[in-house]
């Protein structure tokens, strides 16, 4: 009986990728990720959310240059080059998603930072910095792997080094679902859990297993090896790379973060559930513990978080408080124009190639022929 589905495409002789590449998918999908993009980059300017989805119209073009690329190849099958520039691109896109989940929650601990288990930051730099070695790893293990003219302990540890980034990536997302569940369900307890943010926070839940379904794929594909089933048929790119990657980026076209969420980190819920303005959660350390101690360890352990706890403050209280801090920046700012100011250099006057002493010496005859008495020698003739 004939299967269903083969399980290999046929073998196109002096193909890089096994077989012959479809040449009408790649159009599609670089054309609907660009599209995306494009809307995303609208997005951004729309809802003032630059600092919540930054990478989201990032995202969408490396896909975008990831599948032309692809389609480049698919008209030169033996150009090993391109194989590699398309999966690098390709592949880079899904950990920048990720980055874009972990500034999302980030964002939602800002809005509700009592039920923050620990300072946002501390949340976003921790999953940041895995996911920029995720990336690293990937784009070093993916360049290997595909160059299929290296010899094979030199593809072997570009394999090795894709799939250890991928399984970081998938254990990572299953901590992250846990801890935004439980975020969640502390909001829900407390009844603060209002629409925007429930919407905010299952769209994030629905990125991060389309993520992961694509990382699970990756990892099996990678398992079998060149001559498995996956790697040796397309139609599994297409399914679980291509179009797991172009729901999720049109999913947060649709229900894009930056309509849920206020643009700035100072706006947050009272426990009330009332939206309020207050002095958000400020890190005043010098630069260099900023950079050093991006987390704020030496501050977990010291309690500084316990120390501006302002969603307990009144409502008068709190405004004063913002009031105080505003007028503080308009006089640091005003301050800042006035010291400008002053150290620029005074623009000169005095007309170009005229001397001092000339200019005096016409000001001193000026000042005589206006005294009484001054007459010209033709006057006294």
């Amino acid at each position: 009986m004939n299967e269903l589905v083969p399980r290999k495409d046929p073998y196109a002789p002096g193909s890089v990728y096994w077989y012959a590449p479809n040449k009408a998918a790649p159009i599609a999908f670089t054309v609907l990720f660009f599209l995306s993009g494009v809307v995303h980059f609208y997005q951004n300017f729309r809802y003032k959310s630059w600092k919540i989805t930054p990478f989201l119209p990032w995202a969408a073009i490396l896909m975008t240059a990831g599948f032309a690329v692809r389609e480049a190849g698919a008209h030169d099958d033996s150009n090993v080059g391109l194989l590699i520039a398309s999966i690098v691109l390709i592949m880079s896109g899904p950990p920048v998603y990720a980055a874009i989940n972990y500034i999302v929650f980030c964002r939602c601990l800002y809005y509700v930072p009592y039920m923050s288990p620990i300072h946002p930051v501390r949340v976003l730099v921790t999953f940041l910095g895995i996911d920029s070695l995720i990336e690293i790893l990937i784009g070093n293990g993916a360049s290997r792997m595909a160059n299929t003219s290296a010899p094979p302990h030199f593809r072997q540890v570009g394999e090795d080094l894709t799939k250890s980034a991928l399984i970081i990536q998938a254990v990572f997302f299953i901590v992250f679902i846990v801890i935004g569940l439980r975020f969640q369900h502390a909001c829900r307890k407390k009844n603060i859990l209002n629409k925007n943010l429930n919407t905010v926070l299952y769209v994030m839940y629905a990125s991060c297993l389309l993520i992961t379904a694509r990382c699970i794929y990756r990892i099996v594909e990678f398992f079998q090896g060149y001559t498995g089933e996956i790697y040796d048929t397309e139609w599994y790119f297409w399914v679980f790379e291509a179009t797991l990657m172009f729901i999720n980026t049109v999913m947060l076209n649709i229900w894009h973060p930056g309509r849920y969420l206020p643009a700035g980190t100072r706006t947050f819920l009272g426990v009330d559930g009332v939206e309020r303005v207050g002095p958000g959660w400020e890190d005043t350390r010098p630069v260099l513990l900023k950079i050093f101690d991006a987390c704020d360890i030496v501050g977990l352990f010291m309690g500084h978080d316990n120390k501006n706890r302002y969603w307990e403050w009144e409502p008068a209280e709190l405004e004063a408080y913002v009031a105080r801090q505003k007028a503080e920046k308009e006089e640091k700012k005003r301050q800042r124009k006035e010291m400008f100011s002053r150290s620029r250099p005074k623009k000169d006057t005095q007309p170009s190639g005229i001397s001092e002493g000339t200019k005096d010496a016409n000001y001193e005859g000026a000042d005589q022929s206006k005294q009484p008495g001054a007459h010209s020698a033709q006057e006294m003739v």
